[in-house]
Order: structure tokens, then sequence, then C-alpha cells
């Protein structure tokens, strides 16, 4: 559901992006470890524990054999919590299906059997790709709040509504309702008035695309949606507000932003370059030489950052050790 904080997950422990992790959604799961390794927790905060003391998210966090994981419950910010662990969990079980290790629970396939996790499951976990020692952290993460805005793009079929359904959709403040679930995102508000009724022939439907049915209220498609729709769709979600989106819990309110596809595209770059960042550093974030020698970038708690957007490029400058200047040359590099 929530991409970003999936593969944010996978990318602080050092494993590919798209290696299999665990979705935890409102509470959490207990999960008790056999070996020493890494984790990481990212997306809604469900407060964590290790052995009963709160954990961060949005970093990596060693673990020991015997150690327990657990979840308290949701804080507000956010529901659905994504859980890797070095090596990514792995096993005949655990099985790829169409090039995802997704579960899709309706079909009965991918993840582990296809299933839901149940207590007394055994997960294993794959071999590293590199040594990690930790020490990785998000800067400035995400928070997921009511009252969200999420900014979309009008289309494909806005030209179907009434004049005045576009203004009224983000003029209007809407309600997550109780029967959402990962189909869809059902919302309560004025209605979304078509002009000559619901129905087109059936396409393709995107994540987070508004498709309106006849009753005009507004449903946001998500991860388990159907892969065409034969509803109007009034417009979509940008591609780099869908964490926000897949993070709104039932009774909280969403509000809609109208950008266009450049802002949107600049948007989504922007959150692909952090990624990028954390993908680079399997390791570090920006490789950072100075006359030659490679050093690390650490905030003032000696921590290495993580998130700085630079350019590649050669740098010269002059520092000084309060006694002499000295011209260095700096290469930065992803």
């Amino acid at each position: 559901m929530d991409k970003f904080s999936f593969r944010c997950a996978n990318l602080l422990i050092g494993n590919h992006e798209n290696a299999p992790a665990m979705e935890a959604v409102l509470f959490g799961p207990e999960v008790k470890f056999s070996d020493d390794s890494f984790i990481a927790i990212t997306g809604g905060d469900l407060s964590p524990t290790i052995d009963g003391t709160k954990v961060n998210l949005w970093e990596t966090l060693p673990v020991s054999a015997g150690s327990i994981l657990s979840f308290t419950g949701p804080t507000g910010n956010g529901i659905r919590s994504y859980i890797s662990i070095s090596g990514g969990f792995s096993g005949d079980k655990i099985r790829s299906v169409m090039g995802s290790y997704s579960t899709y629970l309706p079909g009965g396939f991918g993840g582990n059997e296809g299933r839901a996790l149940n207590e007394g499951d055994v997960l294993h976990t794959g071999m590293a790709e590199k040594k990690f020692e930790g020490g990785l952290f998000l800067e400035n993460p995400p928070y997921f709040g009511d009252d969200e805005t999420l900014r979309i793009i009008p289309g494909p079929q806005d030209g179907m509504f009434a004049p005045a359904t576009l203004q009224t959709l983000i003029s209007s403040s809407y309600e997550i309702t109780p029967n959402s679930d990962r189909m869809g995102c059902r919302l309560d508000g004025p209605i979304l008035e078509h002009l000559d009724g619901p129905d087109v022939i059936s396409d393709g439907t995107a994540f987070g695309v508004i498709q309106v049915p006849g009753d005009g209220k507004p449903i946001i498609l998500l991860s388990d949606r159907g892969t065409t729709g034969g509803y109007t769709k009034i417009a979509t979600v940008i591609s780099a507000d869908r964490s926000k989106l897949a993070q709104l819990a039932p009774g909280e309110s969403v509000n809609f932003e109208v950008v266009n596809q450049e802002k949107a595209v600049n948007l989504l770059k922007e959150q692909e370059r952090l990624l990028s960042s954390l993908s680079a550093y399997g390791g570090v974030p920006l490789n950072i030489k100075v006359n030659g020698v490679s050093v690390d970038i650490v905030d003032d708690d000696n921590q290495l950052a993580i998130g700085i957007n630079m350019e590649h490029s050669t740098y010269k400058t002059v520092v000084s050790d309060g006694h002499k200047d000295h011209q260095i040359e700096l290469e930065i590099s992803e």
C-alpha cells in the first residue's frame, strides 16, 4: 500500500528496495528473533517496542537473539507500519508472483502462502547482500495525520461531470468511511454530479484514481483494485502523495488540491532522489571525496546523515584550520 515507506524500510538496512517485508495495520504483531540482526520500522507509528523499550521509526535498529518486537497501537500518525530485516524474509513458503512478494488475500496467492500471518508462523531470512553495520536514519520523515491534503491531476474523465463538480471536490472536506479497504478508500461528503451518468467503457485504473459511481460518492482506488473499471474517474492522486493516501484511517478527513503535471513530476523526482540516496548508501547516501579521500557526512550526534540533495560535481574551496588556509577539492557523487 505505502510503497515509499516499504522501500525506505528495506533501504535503511541495506536490502534491495523490493525485498520481502512485513506490513502491519493498526495493531502490529509480536515477533521473536532467533538470531542477531538489524531491522527497520517505517510508515505509520504503531508504538513499537523491543523488549519493552520504545524504539524509533525510520532508522536501523539492532536486535539480539531472543529479543521481542511488539506494538501497543496507533498514535494518530498513520495506520500501516513496514518491518524489514537484514537479508529480507525468505523460504519455500514466501513466493514471488508476477514479480511481487505482496500477498493478495482475495486471490489467496503471493507472500506467505497467500494468507495473512498467524500466531506461531516462522519466517526465515535470506542472506544479506552486503555487510551492514547500521547507523542509518531518515531525516525529516513524513508525518501522517488527520485532515490530509492530497494533490490531484484532473482526469481522465473529468469532462463527464457537471462544470462545477471539480470545484466541489477541491473545495470540500471528505471523511474516510469504515467500509474502506485495500481495494478502495470510500469517501463521505458532497455528492459529485455527473453530466450523463456514471458509466464509461471499461478502461485501466491506476492506484489513486478517484472513481465516482452512480451515487456520486467518490472512491479512491488502492492496491487491490480491479485492473479495469467502468465508472467515470474525475481525477487521480499524484504518485508523490500515494504514501499519505495509504496511511489514511476511517474517520479521518481528506482534502484535495489540483496541481499540474509538471509539479507532480517534480514532486515525485524529489521523493525518488531521497530514496536514491538511501540506495546508494546500502552504505552511503553520497560519496564525498576530499582530495581523493572518501569521507562520511555526519550530524552533530555523529550519526550518518541521509537525504541530502546535492548534485554530482567537483568543487574547489578554501578552508582554514585557524592558522593557515588550505585549498581542497570536493568530489560529490551518488
